[in-house]
């Protein structure tokens, strides 16, 4: 071994040791909670690359962006400016370059956009005024079902649809949306892994270019992919077999939004001869949170056997109090907070309170706001869902791609140009009619339209202003500079202040508008030769993340378990440990238009991700009864506290403290005892 190779194995157990070295054949590290597996990714990166291998023939695969550049920031002080040449990639950024790629080398036009979630329900909106079903229908539940499609690569004709009326409207409307997006030259997320996977699959020689350029793939959290991104493994890796993995199945807790938890469970099935690692030892937590933890992830059946060593002294024992109601429970939270702040033993900053529904977190603000508590909600509303933000967006997207209708009605009318929905209905039939695009019915509006109809100079203004924005809108440096005169040209900054009631709520969406300039010109700078549909598809992924990274300064944090994976504090709260809670109600009574709802042995995976958020201390709670509809509601114990051993928390009823009258009564006979 060299001396270079050597220096990426020092201070690592034998465990990641092994999984660093062994670089040749699948592999499957199941890395715990807390167990450095994303210095185990890095450090088996760099130990390649110290072996010879080429940095440009490594391909490692995560969910977020920000996880990704977490990655290569780490690698760049490893290695230096070979990290650049490795590929860091989400799969949806993966997919979005492969999909470019292989279309430029047909010949065949990669001027499509990617549109989010919010742009597919537009789309679906659109539709559901032409599809006529007789009864109103979620379009949230049957975009779910269409993406559940997608993903098992159906076609409109293989879709078998249950007696179940939501998969019977989804058959309806899956043709049309796909006809829909190929209309407006759009592709979803879904189709980011699903065209380039088919594409490696109907062609050996497209497969082959792609598993050629990447030798070397490492996966990270591998418990979150679903049927469609293992196939795109399988295309990638499947000849050399090069294919590194790492996750944990007991912290799969996005199946509700298609992760397949048997992907890591079946992963020697899927990889005959593959190596399998454990990365047990936990470096986070003390070890009162562990031994809870294993305790509760235990009672699942389904899963890899194992349990979290702890490295750590014992702690705190974990704590579970028991509240009155929801109001007490939030007060007592609050109030508690408020005291280990004042008596120096945590910073705000290094709480956090994790709840399984967004309902618990009304009394919870309301209980911080009496304390003066500064603190943030972790995965609020993303500056991209912004109106403002989504409004220029539009703008962009339309001119980048004129045959996106979604994003010509956004903006057709924006700021109001005296071009209603009358007129618009009418272009919009002439265009279905005549089986076209809307923009070129907007074009034809002088053709369509009656000669004296006010609306046709407000067209040609509209026509002639996205004319001469799409001459500008290059790309470089120099968008920057386009994108502020187009919001001049509109005058946003008036339309803005026409829409609000305070001049505080105009100053802080128009901060909306120049962050969104400013972003555009650090992009353009970090990437001076990206065009104006690099920088929108960048947009589009960044709907797939959970949560922006944005500076909370001394602030506790308030998060549902879902936004909380990834992260850790000293101190953390888990309130609203009660049957309908944790595990949630939808997944004991789902809904009708539900896709998939989980289960219970997916709800104990999430109380376990929260458990683990925990470094120092973890207080769990729970109400006796909740103001639920205007009544108070009695609320029984969640599962995953009654199944536990009676000696692994310490219980703290509040409920069972002396009523102020019994309180006086009792000191009044403590007193007459000391007299006598």
């Amino acid at each position: 071994m060299t001396k270079q190779s050597s220096k990426w194995l020092k201070d690592l157990n034998p465990e990641q040791k092994e999984a660093v070295q062994i670089i040749k054949g699948p592999m499957l590290v199941l890395a715990g909670a807390g167990s450095g597996k994303t210095l185990v990714i890095t450090r088996r990166i760099a130990y390649m690359q110290s072996k010879g291998i080429k940095p440009t023939s490594i391909l490692a695969v995560t969910f977020t962006n920000k996880a990704a550049n977490e990655m290569r920031e780490r690698l760049a002080d490893m290695i230096g400016q070979a990290a650049q040449k490795v590929t860091l990639s989400t799969f949806h950024s993966l997919g979005l370059m492969m999909l470019r790629t292989e279309l430029a080398r047909r010949k065949k036009s990669s001027r499509f956009v990617v549109y989010d979630t919010a742009d597919q329900l537009a789309c679906l909106r659109e539709l559901n005024r032409r599809i006529r079903l007789g009864r109103s229908f979620d379009l949230g539940a049957i975009l779910g079902r269409i993406s559940a499609y997608k993903n098992a690569f159906l076609e409109p004709k293989d879709v078998c649809p249950t007696e179940d009326e939501y998969d019977q409207a989804a058959a309806v409307f899956y043709p049309a949306y796909l006809e829909a997006m190929q209309a407006y030259a759009a592709v979803d997320f879904d189709d980011l892994i699903c065209l380039p996977t088919k594409m490696m699959e109907k062609s050996e020689a497209c497969r082959k270019r792609w598993s050629t350029r990447f030798r070397h793939v490492l996966v990270d959290e591998y418990q979150d992919t679903n049927g469609a991104q293992l196939r795109m493994l399988r295309g990638l890796a499947g000849k050399h077999r090069n294919l590194c993995v790492v996750g944990d199945d007991d912290q799969s807790i996005y199946g509700w939004r298609g992760a397949e938890v048997r992907n890591i469970l079946q992963f020697e099935k899927d990889f005959p001869g593959c190596r399998t690692i454990y990365l047990m030892r936990n470096y986070r937590s003390v070890a009162s949170v562990l031994t809870l933890a294993n305790q509760v992830i235990s009672q699942n059946e389904n899963r890899h056997p194992k349990k979290l060593l702890p490295t750590r002294q014992s702690g705190e024992r974990v704590k579970i109090v028991v509240s009155e109601d929801g109001e007490s429970e939030a007060v007592w939270v609050a109030e508690r907070v408020a005291q280990l702040v004042e008596d120096k033993r945590y910073k705000f900053s290094q709480v956090a309170v994790l709840y399984r529904s967004n309902l618990l977190s009304r009394t919870l603000e309301t209980a911080f706001r009496s304390n003066r508590i500064p603190y943030r909600v972790h995965g609020g509303q993303s500056f991209f869902d912004r109106k403002e933000v989504k409004d220029l967006i539009a703008y962009l997207k339309y001119c980048a791609n004129p045959a996106d209708s979604i994003s010509l009605r956004r903006i057709i009318n924006w700021p109001s140009r005296g071009i209603g929905p009358t007129t618009l209905g009418r272009l919009s039939s002439w265009a279905e009619t005549q089986d076209v695009p809307l923009f070129r019915a907007v074009g034809r509006a002088n053709k369509i339209l009656a000669p004296a109809d006010r609306a046709l100079s407000a067209i040609a203004g509209f026509n002639a202003l996205i004319t001469k924005t799409r001459r500008t809108l290059k790309g470089g440096v120099a968008l920057a500079n386009s994108v502020t005169k187009l919001v001049e040209q509109i005058d946003m900054h008036e339309e803005i202040n026409k829409a609000c009631e305070s001049g505080k709520e105009v100053e802080r969406r128009w901060e909306s508008i120049t962050d969104f300039i400013d972003g555009l010109k650090a992009y353009a700078k970090n990437k001076p030769k990206a065009s104006l549909r690099d920088f929108l598809s960048q947009i589009s992924l960044n709907e797939l993340e959970e949560d922006s990274a944005d500076e909370s300064g001394n602030r506790a944090t308030l998060s549902t378990l879902h936004g909380a994976k990834g992260l850790e504090f000293p101190l953390v709260f888990i309130i609203g440990l009660e049957e309908g809670y944790l595990p949630h109600d939808r997944v004991l009574n789902p809904h009708a238009t539900d896709v998939q709802s989980g289960d219970i042995a997916e709800e104990r995976r999430l109380c376990y991700v929260g458990i683990t958020r925990a470094r120092d201390e973890l207080v769990l709670t729970r109400a006796d009864k909740r103001l639920v509809n205007g009544k108070f509601r009695e609320r029984a114990p969640s599962r995953f506290i009654t199944e536990l051993p009676d000696d692994i928390l310490e219980v703290d009823d509040l409920t069972q403290a002396l009523a102020p009258q019994d309180a006086r009564k009792k000191l009044a006979e403590i007193k007459a005892l000391l007299n006598n």
